[in-house]
């Protein structure tokens, strides 16, 4: 946090938000996911879960359900009973159309692997072959070497996440030469209710000047 305000930022947007409670956060919302939920509702070991949900709902200014599917149901109970505004999203393809009727070779290393590649298929490709790794994966040269060479040998194309796109643009020449032969699949969130993003952005700035008067 201190790196990114001495270069300028004055809005910073964390994923897992949560593990980090040493920053004073001034909006936080709960993300839910309509076909993963929150698997059985149990913390670690026994779930996949860090806190139960209900100690999360105290922090939380809202709850986002995004995608399709009735796994955040229960989520979005609790979060009614608490009284947290529900926002709704899906994630559509940006510029997919080349994608249709193309042979892929889809490869990732992002939580929910699954999800990319039904995005895929939804987008027309015909997903060939597939190769998945844990998430943040970083990728070493003798496996993508042979993403390569399995592509060229099927004829595929390569299709992997923005995501992991951004790993393989700053790493080895090997990696930069499996970029430029990749489709790199964009998607962005689309609200059901398109001020959604700009409101949430204002409670935020709003609630920081708060905190910095001393009001909360």
């Amino acid at each position: 946090a201190r790196l990114l305000i001495e270069k300028g930022c004055d809005f910073i947007l964390m994923d897992d938000g949560f593990q980090s409670r040493r920053l004073a956060t001034d909006y936080n919302l709960v993300v839910v996911d309509s076909r993963r939920g929150v698997g059985n509702g149990h913390v670690i070991p026994g779930g996949p879960l860090r806190a139960p949900p209900q100690a999360q709902l105290r922090f939380a200014d809202a709850v986002l359900r995004t995608g399709t599917g009735d796994a955040a149901d229960r989520m979005i109970r609790l979060a009614s009973r608490a009284g947290k505004p529900v926002l709704v999203a899906k994630a559509e393809p940006v510029k997919a159309s080349g994608l249709k009727g193309k042979r892929v070779l889809a490869f990732a290393g992002i939580a929910d692997p699954d999800k990319f590649f039904d995005s895929l298929a939804f987008a027309g490709a015909k997903v060939v072959l597939t190769r998945t790794w844990p998430d943040h994966h970083f990728f070493a040269d003798d496996e993508l070497s042979e993403l390569m060479q399995t592509a060229e040998a099927g004829d595929l194309l390569p299709v992997t996440t923005e995501k992991d796109a951004m790993r393989l643009a700053h790493d080895s020449p090997v990696s930069q030469a499996l970029l430029q032969k990749c489709f790199v699949f964009k998607i962005e969130m689309r609200f059901d209710q398109p001020d959604a993003p700009t409101r949430m952005i204002e409670a935020t700035v709003a609630k920081f000047k708060e905190r910095q008067l001393g009001l909360r």
